[in-house]
């Protein structure tokens, strides 16, 4: 089986030297709070990716993409493979 590319974005912030990280509900009330994320789509890789899920997401524009964090493969209750780009 070949996995499902997802790409993972972690916004953060330091507002009065504490670091926060962006999450919002989403608008299907039981996905609950997440981060904003997506399935990378067959023309892009995992920053690319990111960056489009930030923005259609979050609306934010001004940003910047710093690095990886980690990669993993995780198995979906459905059986499908998720090969997982955590970025900040």
């Amino acid at each position: 089986m070949i996995p499902i590319k997802k790409a993972y974005g972690y916004v953060i912030r330091i507002n009065n030297g504490e670091t926060q990280v962006l999450v919002f509900q989403h608008p299907i009330e039981e996905a609950g709070i997440q981060i904003p994320k997506g399935t990378v789509k067959p023309q892009e890789d995992a920053y690319q990716a990111v960056i489009r899920e930030m923005k259609e997401e979050t609306g934010l524009e001004n940003f910047h993409v710093e690095k990886l964090m980690a990669e993993d493969f995780w198995e979906n209750v459905d059986g499908a493979i998720h090969n997982r780009y955590f970025i900040k």
